[in-house]
């Protein structure tokens, strides 16, 4: 059976049927932009799919003309368990596959599509489906190449970000709106702070990765932290550099990397969306109340600690955030 979908249709039945799929979920598309995983349901992240392929033309001209965002596949590969990505070139298949169901589609797994664009795609159940996933695998998934590092790529990405300039276009009327996933199965991290990398070394991580200018690094965490710190995670760092009160930022994790310094070789990228001040005692009463054992300690905060240190933060008039550092 076949069933003609187009514009919003196209959001809702991708979300419902990525809600509902229970082994399989395999995805092609042309290009990838940073969020696109907010098309499926995030209750895929809970229960995923016993079977979840990924295919995009990864290559150093698609990265650099900003066809496919490598953050975004550094997110999927950290977020959706057992996911398998694969590379391939010389493809404009645009396929979603849900167990027993198939889109065919002009959209491709950006936000515009699915957002703003004219699109159009045919829906397959049944047993029209096998054919569809005899495709894929033999003319797709069979010739495609493992993903590699990314290292290369989010480079080649960052650079072309600072290099092309801004286009001003007239502002494209919203078709479909994209429900943003929640903090729910996103962790949140409490860093301790006594020494934060001198400017040479914070410069030298910044050329090695071209990470933007004005985003704050927090450089020289374990290894284990660096293993188990995902993109878009959230961070509580306080600062015991200083004398007097402890500053403490909550921002947002943007990406890791691995960058061999005399200070340290694990470095992660944050931005920063709020900043607390609070006086030392009161600051350590909290960390005590949070069962937080030490000011230089990496932790990911369960529930209760979460809810404490949130609670207590809340609670003092918040810093203007500082824009560049």
């Amino acid at each position: 059976m076949a069933r003609f979908l187009c514009n919003t249709e196209l959001y809702e039945t991708v979300l419902q049927k990525s809600l509902e799929t229970k082994e399989v979920l395999w995805a092609s598309s042309r290009s990838l932009s940073l969020g696109a995983h907010r098309v499926f349901s995030q209750e895929i992240l809970k229960n995923p799919p016993t079977d979840i392929r990924f295919i995009f033309p990864v290559n150093d001209l698609t990265v650099k003309r900003g066809e496919v965002n490598p953050y975004e596949i550094q997110y999927l590969l950290e977020h959706f368990e057992g996911i398998n990505i694969k590379c391939r070139e010389n493809f404009h298949s645009n396929i979603y596959i849900f167990d027993n169901s198939a889109l065919i589609t002009s959209a491709t797994l950006t936000d515009e599509a699915f957002e703003s664009s004219i699109e159009s795609g045919v829906l397959l159940e049944g047993s029209d489906v096998e054919e569809v996933k005899a495709f894929f695998i033999q003319s797709l998934w069979n010739d495609a190449k493992s993903m590699g590092d990314l290292k290369k790529y989010k480079i080649i990405w960052n650079l072309s970000q600072k290099t092309t300039k801004p286009v001003f276009q007239k502002k494209i009327k919203t078709r479909t709106q994209i429900k943003n996933w929640t903090n729910a199965y996103v962790d949140t991290w409490y860093f301790g702070v006594t020494k934060w990398l001198s400017k040479k070394f914070e410069n030298k991580i910044k050329k090695e990765t071209n990470w933007a200018t004005d985003l704050s690094v927090l450089g020289d965490i374990s290894y284990r932290a660096f293993t188990q710190i995902k993109l878009q995670d959230n961070a509580y760092i306080a600062d015991f550099s200083k004398r007097g009160k402890i500053e403490i930022e909550l921002g947002k994790i943007t990406d890791k990397a691995r960058v061999e310094t005399d200070e340290g070789d694990f470095h992660c990228a944050f931005e920063v969306d709020k900043k607390y001040s609070l006086e030392r005692e009161p600051f350590f009463e909290m960390l005590k109340n949070a069962a937080i054992k030490s000011k230089t300690a990496e932790v990911i905060l369960n529930d209760v600690q979460l809810n404490h240190v949130t609670e207590v933060l809340s609670s003092i008039k918040r810093k203007r955030k500082r824009k560049f550092w």
